[in-house]
């Protein structure tokens, strides 16, 4: 799986081009149950994208029918134009596409260190592995501080860290990221959104599907709501307030 080939965040050409990431018709859902109803969505490129919503709206089956992990019943995945609805979850990696599931999915007994490569394996050459480390250690230095500990012995806030540099070893287009703050601390959490904060203005894409509202409305650019498999708001921050009664949405599970 050659991931050399797929080109870091910052490194876009200039002029005119398709959205990161673009969803048309997007059908999908468990067994016979259909969870998302044709969901048209666009990503910014460079920006934080927050998905949110009531609980069972589809918003995680967002995420892995884009990943792959859910399968897609009808409609396109559009990363950089092309559509990658009908191609396994490893392609999707390669073309630039890592998603981070909740739960901090990390090796918990090898070190951070460890985890970094053992994520990157793809990568032969040992010159680019280093290289590839010590950038991420550039972006989050508290990983630097602990690249020799077990990965089971750092907090919970670390460990997300973690989970979310183990992608940025890909030198991905987009990074997915499901409920980050799930089970930390309030402190843990302000940790975790000033690093992803930090990671998109360095140019790093990112959609994050969060319960948080007002913590990842706090960092995003883009906003996306959706009701019942359904996208009732697709916009700026800014204007979603203006657009969108949130606390009847989530008291009533409508809005």
């Amino acid at each position: 799986m050659a991931t050399e080939t797929v080109p870091g965040p910052a490194g876009a050409a200039a002029g005119p081009q398709p959205p990161v990431l673009a969803t048309r018709g997007l059908v999908s859902g468990y067994g016979r149950m259909e969870t998302l109803h044709g969901v048209d969505i666009e990503v910014p490129r460079g920006k934080i994208t927050a998905v949110i919503g009531p609980n069972g709206s589809g918003k995680s089956t967002l995420l892995k029918t884009i990943s792959g992990l859910v399968r897609t019943w009808r409609g396109a995945v559009l990363l950089e134009g092309e559509d990658v609805a009908r191609r396994p979850p490893h392609q999707r990696v390669r073309r630039g596409l890592c998603m981070v599931p909740q739960g901090r999915v990390v090796f918990p007994f090898l070190t951070v260190e460890g985890n970094l490569r053992m994520c990157a394996y793809p990568v032969k050459s040992e010159k680019d592995l280093r290289e590839r480390a010590e950038h991420v250690y550039e972006l989050l230095p508290r990983l630097a501080e602990r690249r020799h500990a077990l990965a089971h012995t750092l907090s919970g806030g670390e460990q997300v860290m973690l989970a979310i540099a183990k992608v940025i070893m890909l030198r991905p287009r987009l990074v997915l990221i499901d409920e980050p703050s799930l089970g930390l601390s309030p402190k843990l959490i302000d940790l975790v959104y000033e690093k992803v904060g930090e990671l998109a203005r360095a140019g790093l894409t990112t959609v994050i599907v969060e319960q948080n509202v007002r913590k990842v409305l706090s960092v995003a650019d883009h906003a996306i709501v959706l009701v019942l498999g359904d996208v009732r708001y697709a916009g700026g921050v800014a204007d979603l307030e203006r657009e969108v009664d949130l606390g009847r949405l989530f008291v009533e599970g409508r809005g």
